[in-house]
């Protein structure tokens, strides 16, 4: 029942209609609420001038004509429908009042009756719009309130002057009155929502009939016929073999017209399901081989994410098919050193995944062999070329970034011209050189640029400063160079991350015609600690300090710099400076190795120059020379440098 359309439209059509139903009632109730507001607006304003003028022929002062108004205002109150008619003398230094007159309807109530009278004095009652009606302002005449007796629509109407009949004209009063004409605004609204809860049921009553009539006729005229519709469809689907019987077809309008389409149908289907069923199996099985070479292809990329103390390697190939013909790659070396490359062949498809398979295997293996950039191209572009029966070429940046002397060796083939993301964005040199893989015997160049570290490297293929979005506009360098300025001096490496969703953003939903690949490689910053000390003996234990603080050292490392440590400050105390000066020692750890750093400002001296010969040395008559001994023999290398007037001497220790 819940899977059928009827049920779908009731569950569509009834909250349509409660929908509706509600904001009906509601126009309604506001229509209705703000007609009753406004008419007791009208009856109070008409009952409070017409009530103004009478006053004008009456002498309140007098019992009998106060008498006799308020039986007035009696008739009035019935008149005009009103609550309360009143004539009142105001105190606005005491904000009290003292009713003149008041005539009663039949919505009074009887505190009312009892406590306003002819002649009462009310202390404090005077409200803020009687004095604002009084001083002429007549935008509160008609004021809602809540006052002790009701919830009050009242109309306000300053009479300032009388007629004297003994004089036979307008007298100016000596105090205005305020005439005033108030109607229950409870009473209007108990009477308006028992009229209105009337509205309500009819209309619920009208609704529900309404749409009780609509849902049996489409039950009967409409429901019945898809039901039986939908059962045919249902059984010649599930089984086919045993064919249809066909509806019978009656009628013009349209569920006869899906009848007349339905046997039709029945009869065409089934000369297609054959061809169908064929070209469904030959897509399965090439998805399937398409899955297989997919996963080959994966499988000969290394890692995506790579980090050690030196580097950190990020990679992200998107693929414009199910394979591509972009490649990247890197391998860590037996020396220490990194080998990095990355590649797009031309074309697409199969034949391009094979070109980039073989690719692969080769920069692996020249790697591996220890070639050179260059060299590595060269042999690389002979093998390729030497055999390629299709005629395809493929764009291949190579380089091996040296840890130890942060030299990136680099040689390019055709490829986009990389990056360095550093104190500012550089890019590479533009000698590019051919492709590889079509011509024979190409020689490449091969060039050099120190990394410092924190500098990132950027490699990228064309799918992204070629990517195009839905107006066809490319994605372009201009663009690439914009986002990649972004990431100078930022400490996390999400550069390929950040590029390939800003292309993706660039992009909006456009297809994808090109393989998409970034490689970067970040040099990571070493653990560096420095003090600034007097070169004083004393100072030295913030020195050991400083090396026992660094979490990454072993206790027998850092026995080791404590010792190298003490022996050059003290030999920098004794020697450097005639009275005294300042010395900085920086600590280093980086790529499996601690370097201590000393830099001061005193006499050029060579620490490393004239070290003694221990075979040599005369325990018993020799003086000094002994330190710095032992300081260079406990490292493993240690270099001396006179720059800018300062002696800046380097010791460094390996881990292992």
């Amino acid at each position: 029942m819940r899977k059928s359309v009827f049920f779908k439209l009731a569950l569509f059509i009834i909250p349509v209609v409660l929908a509706v139903e509600i904001a009906q009632l509601y126009t309604e109730y506001r229509t209705i609420y703000n007609s009753n507001y406004e008419n007791c607006e009208r009856m109070i304003k008409s009952a409070a001038e017409t009530t103004s003028d009478i006053f004008l022929y009456f002498d309140l002062n007098s019992k009998d004509d106060a008498e006799t108004y308020s039986k007035e205002l009696d008739k009035l109150c019935n008149l005009w429908g009103v609550t309360y008619l009143f004539a009142v003398e105001p105190y606005v230094e005491t904000r009290s009042e003292k009713y003149l007159a008041i005539g009663f309807g039949k919505d009074a109530t009887e505190k009312a009756k009892k406590t306003r009278y002819p002649g009462v004095y009310v202390e404090g009652t005077l409200s803020d719009a009687q004095i604002k009606a009084l001083k002429g302002d007549k935008s509160l005449t008609i004021i809602h309130e809540k006052n002790e007796l009701d919830d009050t629509l009242i109309c306000y109407r300053v009479v300032d002057k009388f007629f004297d009949t003994k004089k036979g004209a307008y007298v100016k009063a000596d105090i205005p009155i305020l005439i005033g004409a108030e109607v229950s605004f409870t009473g209007v609204m108990e009477t308006f929502e028992e009229r209105f809860n009337s509205i309500i049921i009819f209309d619920l009553i009208f609704t529900f009939l309404l749409t009780l009539s609509i849902f049996i006729v489409f039950y009967l005229r409409i429901h019945g016929p898809i039901k039986k519709i939908s059962t045919r469809m249902k059984n010649f689907v599930s089984d086919r073999d045993k064919g249809v019987e066909k509806l019978k077809v009656k009628g013009n309008d349209e569920l006869t017209e899906m009848s007349r389409s339905f046997n039709l149908m029945t009869e065409e289907i089934d000369n297609y399901i054959k061809d169908i069923d064929n070209l469904t199996k030959e897509k399965h099985t090439q998805s399937a081989e398409l899955n297989i070479a997919k996963k080959i292809q994966t499988g000969l990329l290394m890692p995506p994410r790579y980090k050690n103390k030196g580097v950190s390697i990020n990679a992200i190939m998107v693929a414009a098919k199910n394979i591509g013909g972009d490649l990247y790659d890197y391998k860590i070396l037996d020396d220490g050193k990194i080998f990095i490359a990355i590649a797009d062949v031309s074309g697409k498809g199969i034949s391009a995944a094979l070109f980039m398979a073989r690719a692969i295997t080769l920069l692996h293996q020249y790697a591996l062999l220890g070639y050179s950039p260059s060299k590595m191209l060269e042999v690389y572009n002979n093998t390729l070329a030497e055999s390629n029966p299709n005629g395809l070429f493929i764009t291949t940046f190579v380089a091996i970034y040296d840890p130890e002397t942060h030299k990136l060796t680099y040689s390019n083939a055709g490829h986009n011209l990389p990056y360095i993301i550093s104190d500012k964005l550089i890019k590479l040199d533009d000698s590019t050189n051919v492709a590889a893989g079509i011509f024979t015997d190409n020689e490449y160049d091969q060039n050099t640029i120190i990394l410092k570290p924190g500098d990132v490297l950027f490699l990228y293929t064309d799918g992204v400063n070629e990517a195009a979005n839905t107006s066809k506009e490319f994605f372009g360098t201009k663009r690439l160079e914009k986002e990649l300025e972004k990431h100078i001096n930022k400490e996390n490496n999400t550069v390929s991350e950040d590029i390939f969703e800003a292309v993706s953003e660039f992009s909006d939903g456009a297809v994808q015609n090109d393989d998409i690949t970034i490689l970067t490689m970040r040099v990571e910053k070493t653990n560096s600690k420095e003090l600034t000390l007097k070169a004083e003996a004393q100072n030295l234990s913030e020195i050991v300090k400083m090396i026992y603080s660094e979490e990454s050292l072993s206790k027998d490392i850092k026995s080791q710099l404590r010792l190298i440590a003490e022996e050059i400050f003290i030999n920098i105390c004794s020697y450097a400076y005639n009275n005294s000066g300042d010395v900085t020692v920086r600590l280093d750890v980086l790529n499996d190795q601690a370097t201590l750093t000393f830099i001061d400002s005193g006499k050029p001296f060579d620490t490393t120059a004239d070290v003694l010969d221990i075979n040599e040395y005369d325990h018993e008559n020799s003086i000094g020379g002994l330190g710095r001994f032992i300081a260079f023999e406990i490292a493993d290398d240690y270099s001396y440098v006179y720059k800018d007037n300062k002696n800046i001497l380097k010791v460094t220790k390996n881990f292992i």
